[in-house]
Order: structure tokens, then sequence, then C-alpha cells
């Protein structure tokens, strides 16, 4: 979002508020552990050095809130943000691979989001000599609505809980991935979440991202 000045409407963190997220993600690390990943009850377990959990959405969803983001109700809404250049297109470069099954009108991401996604994308790359697959993007409300319809273990549309796809700020990299390469992004992602750039859940199929205006440091 952009005031009248071109001048980005979302404020950044300042120092005691990265403080805060960094207490709070070491709090759910210490508690949690390196555990089997295993939200819902019907799910098979799995390891996961980042599992999701209850505390994570709360979280994610008091970021939202902090860093004054809205929530993309529909494709109208969407398609208004991507012709105002608030949503950019995601990177599709040789570091950057999106997923086929992603629809071409919800490839898109805050600004914040893309930068991050090319800066993590081009140290994988250049460590691994191939791309990250980005599975999802940005979600309006009715597509998650939607998705919530088909699958009960999607976060819900609102309330304390709702999916962080919804306003722009979150991407899924898929975890089709080596061990050596799963460990490289463990291991990354888990900096990046100490140091208040990103709320991350490792989830049977993907790691979920959410990027946080202190990713801006990386740059």
């Amino acid at each position: 979002m952009r005031n009248s000045n071109g001048q980005s409407g979302i404020p950044e963190f300042h120092s005691g508020s990265i403080k805060r997220v960094v207490a709070l993600f070491l709090l759910l690390i210490l508690s949690s552990g390196f555990a089997e990943g295993k939200r819902h009850r019907n799910s098979k377990p799995y390891f996961a050095a980042l599992p999701p959990s209850r505390a994570l959405l709360l979280l994610q969803n008091q970021m939202i809130n902090q860093m004054g983001l809205v929530r993309i109700g529909d494709e109208r809404e969407l398609k208004r943000m991507v012709e105002a250049e608030e949503l950019v297109a995601l990177p599709n470069t040789d570091a950057v691979k999106i997923a086929p099954s992603l629809p071409h009108n919800r490839r898109y991401v805050l600004p914040m989001t893309h930068d991050f996604i090319v800066r993590l994308a081009s140290d994988y790359y250049a460590e691994f000599h191939q791309p990250l697959t980005v599975d999802s993007a940005v979600r309006p409300v009715t597509v998650q609505k939607w998705l919530r319809r088909r699958n009960a273990s999607a976060a819900p549309i609102n309330g304390e809980t709702a999916s962080s796809h919804e306003a722009g700020c979150t991407i899924d990299f898929s975890r089709h991935m080596t061990k050596a390469q799963t460990k490289w992004m463990e291991q990354r992602l888990l900096t990046y979440s100490y140091l208040g750039y990103v709320i991350v859940e490792e989830e049977k199929n993907c790691f979920h991202v959410m990027v946080t205006t202190n990713a801006s440091l990386l740059l």
C-alpha cells in the first residue's frame, strides 16, 4: 500500500517490536523443539524443525495487524491491487520456479515478499544449482473459503488464526527436496525467524513463510 506521497503505507517495526517477535519465537521453539509436525488429528506425523502450531497462527495474525495489512476479499479486489501495483508478480527466474498448479491470477505478492523470495532463492540456487518452487502465494478470502470447504485442515478465513495468505505477505515453498536441501532451508529460515524477518511453519509438503517488513534488512 502507498500513501499520497508515493511512499509505502506499511509501517516498519521498531527494535522493540523485533525483540518481542524474537522472544516469542524462541519460546515457541523451546517449547515445541525439533518435533514431528502434526497440526491436525488425522494428519500423518512427519519430522519438522519448524512445526506448525496454533501459537504461530496467532503470531502471524498479530503481525498482519501490526503491519497494517489488509485482507484481500475477492478476485475483484485482487485485480485492483495488481493494477495499482500494490501487489507484484512472483519472480520467475532460473532461481525461482512457479508451480504449474498455481493459477495465474494468484501469482502475486506484496513487494517486500517478492524481494525476500529473490534473495532466498538466489542463495539457494548458488548452493544447489536448482530453483526454489513456489506452490502458493496470495489467496483472497473467497478462495480460502472455497479451500476450507474442500479441506478441513485449511486455516479459517477470519479470526485470530486466519490464513496469512489473504494479506499477500505469505508464500509456500515446496518441500520436495533432498535431505541436504531441506536442512539448508530449515537452518536459513530458522535464522530469519530468530531475527524477526519471517514467521515459518514447516508443513508436510511445504514451507509456509510469512514475510515481515523487517526482511528489508536482508537487502
